[in-house]
């Protein structure tokens, strides 16, 4: 742990009476990383979005069975 401007340290007294460190993110880190997070989540979403229209718009094997009995599918 870098200890430096942007790194909160908080001391109490624990239960056997010794002090207990502990380190806490700043406003800022935690508004980076909520940010962080969201960006992911919304590369996640779109990504499997573009994977499942990829397997939509792929054409069935020409010998397909599927194509030739008359079954309807909802996927086209």
């Amino acid at each position: 742990m870098k200890l430096g401007s942007n790194v909160v340290v908080r001391t109490y007294q624990a239960e056997h009476g010794g002090l207990v460190f502990e380190s806490a993110l700043t406003r800022r880190q935690k508004t980076l990383r909520s940010r962080l997070t969201a960006l992911a989540v919304i590369v996640a979403v779109a990504v499997s979005a573009g994977l499942l229209q990829h397997f939509n718009d792929s054409p069935a094997p020409s010998g397909s069975a599927a194509q030739s009995s008359g079954v309807y599918s909802a996927a086209r």
